[in-house]
């Protein structure tokens, strides 16, 4: 079954495409490519960022070849590292003394075909390099420890079967079943609409895409059994996410879950040492170099002075140490999140007022990890070891994660604290000094000895730390991408649209698949086609939708929607612009035939 979320997406666009179709104005054309081309000038493309979706937009333009006309330049603007979000933190070169800050696990589902696809083309698709990840330790002895109260997984599952549905003694009204039928009972009926129905589960979506995970479980919706109370709701919202990530969307949750609940059970992969060894794999394959340490801080059109209907070009200003530098670009594939985008100078594109709100509103969520380089890995040791998964807990650490990678091994590094939302905003009071973080980290190890019974306290000194805290960090302003009641149906088409056809939107946060290594991938892919449509290059279009391409085209992306979009990008009008002649609706022809 394809993905949900990618016939979301589809659905989105088409039904926004059918609106302006319906209008009075129509669809707009679709541009004929610019002179430049029959001149046999290069397409010179700026891409801003070099994350995972900078990085493999410059590995598609290379694929394509010197025969697609196109050169490009990757601007980062942090000095010291590329990866963006793709972040491994070492402590030492020992092979698994290492963390993940950023994206960590890869389940084997098919709307996951591009990453694995990646990982076959970096040659990472072995058992020396992409290594089981354990979501749960094998014998269920992850802990829960709620309301002072420490239970194994095995145990837990054990009291649920047995009817015992409040086994931290919370007296929380409403605990009548286990937490997954509770949450299912409020959210079953759409996926089961979406798998048989697409069509009718999605009109079910849409008429409560207005709606939060809260408010859904809060209204009985002619049901006064479906009405949960406030505490069940808080208890639920405690025992399955974080702390406020019920008021993002339900759509959001939904379909969340109708990803994760994919049939068979898959595998899910971890890279052997890390990010870091997909983000070099990468580079190692590119033609060009990633230019560090130029932060962009402008973008304006640049006119021909004999033709004013439309930009030739775009103009990047970047600061470096030698100081201000302008590039001049046909394109600008900008990767940047909409938080980093937002402090750049945009003025001279005009951004429509829908867009301008997109990139202001989109909620990104907050996240923390925080590793810690211990003597000994005491966890795997304990008379209930730890060997992979993850244990849960109401204090303040929330999550803790032992690593997949290294069991048995010498190294003792893990993630001893992993947040979202509320619960990382109020502990990242304490990541801004060295003495903050020394309370954070006491009060981190408290709650783990508390969680896993540890009496001699020295079992968990340490050598060494590292906090990652992704609201904190100026070049990415947020975790991911998760987006708010109402959002995804009112502002996904207006980042998937690149204005004038010229400056395109990549990152997970314009894919509808948020937080993962794939949604930058696919947006990447999106924005090159976007590109090539542009240009009007059916050789490259058809190389990159070609069978033999490494690169798989992914779910969500459509070439006729796709189309139409840059299409409605294209007829974004600058005040400074000579106003073009009408023209008649778009035509389908050759496009039509060779975009299906």
């Amino acid at each position: 079954m394809p993905s949900v979320r990618a016939q979301y997406a589809r659905n989105v666009l088409l039904e926004h495409q059918v609106r302006l179709a319906m209008s009075k104005a129509g669809l707009p054309p679709l541009h004929p490519p610019s002179p430049r081309n029959i001149n046999g000038k290069p397409i010179r493309i700026g891409i801003l960022g070099a994350g995972i979706a900078g990085l493999y937009a410059a590995l598609l333009i290379d694929y394509l070849g010197p025969e697609s006309g196109i050169i490009y330049d990757i601007l980062e603007a942090n000095p010291d590292r590329v990866g963006g979000r793709l972040y491994t933190h070492r402590f030492s070169d020992s092979p698994n003394d290492y963390f993940d800050a950023g994206a960590m696990r890869y389940p084997k589902i098919p709307w996951m075909k591009p990453t694995f696809a990646l990982f076959k083309f970096l040659n990472l698709d072995n058992p020396k390099s992409l290594i089981p990840y354990h979501l749960g330790d094998l014998r269920g002895n992850n802990i829960r420890h709620f309301n002072n109260i420490s239970i194994s997984s095995a145990r837990l599952e054990a009291a649920s079967s047995r009817g015992d549905f409040d086994p931290f003694a919370t007296k929380v009204h409403g605990l009548t079943n286990t937490i997954d039928d509770l949450v299912g009972h409020k959210l079953d009926s759409f996926k089961q609409m979406l798998t048989e129905d697409f069509q009718k589960g999605w009109e079910a979506l849409m008429s409560v895409d207005k709606w939060s995970m809260r408010d859904w479980l809060a209204l009985p919706v002619g049901d006064p059994q479906r009405a949960y109370p406030e505490p069940l709701i808080q208890y639920l919202e405690t025992f399955t996410s974080s702390t406020g990530l019920f008021d993002c969307a339900l759509s959001e949750i939904i379909l969340d879950a109708m990803d994760f609940d994919y049939q068979p059970t898959p595998e899910w992969f971890t890279v052997q040492g890390g990010g870091d060894v997909i983000l070099n794999a990468v580079i190692d394959r590119l033609t060009q170099p990633v230019r560090r340490g130029r932060r962009v801080t402008a973008v304006a059109p640049i006119f021909n002075e004999a033709e004013s209907t439309r930009p030739i070009a775009l103009n990047v200003t970047t600061t470096s140490e030698s100081g201000p530098v302008d590039s001049e670009y046909e394109h600008v594939i900008s990767t940047m999140p909409f938080g980093c985008l937002r402090m750049v100078d945009t003025s001279g594109l005009e951004f429509p007022w829908e867009l301008e709100t997109a990139l202001r509103t989109l909620h990104y969520d907050s996240a923390i990890k925080v590793a810690v380089r211990f003597k000994t890995r005491w966890w795997e040791k304990l008379p209930q070891p730890q060997v992979g998964g993850a244990s849960t807990t109401d204090r303040p650490t929330r999550t803790v994660v032992y690593p997949s990678y290294g069991i048995g091994s010498e190294d003792a590094t893990m993630i001893v604290s992993y947040t979202w939302a509320q619960d990382a905003l109020r502990i990242g009071a304490y990541t801004h000094n060295r003495g903050s973080e020394q309370m954070l980290l006491e009060c981190i190890k408290r709650d783990l000895a508390d969680m896993h019974n540890i009496k001699d306290m020295s079992v968990l000194d340490h050598v060494d730390y590292k906090i990652v805290n992704w609201y904190g960090d100026e070049y990415a302003n947020g975790a991911f991408a998760l987006f708010g009641p109402g959002q995804f149906s009112s502002m996904y088409s207006r980042v998937t649209q690149p204005i004038m056809g010229m400056f395109h939107f990549a990152g997970e946060a314009t894919s509808v698949h948020h937080a993962w290594v794939v949604g930058a991938l696919n947006s990447a892919y999106r924005s090159v086609l976007e590109i090539l449509i542009h240009e009007g290059n059916l050789a490259m279009i058809e190389k990159l939708n070609s069978p033999d391409c490494p690169f798989p085209r992914p779910h969500e992306i459509d070439c006729t929607l796709t189309m139409v979009q840059v299409a409605i990008g294209q007829s974004h009008q600058l005040s400074q612009s000579t106003p073009e002649p009408a023209t008649p609706a778009i035509q389908q022809g050759t496009w039509s035939l060779l975009l299906r």
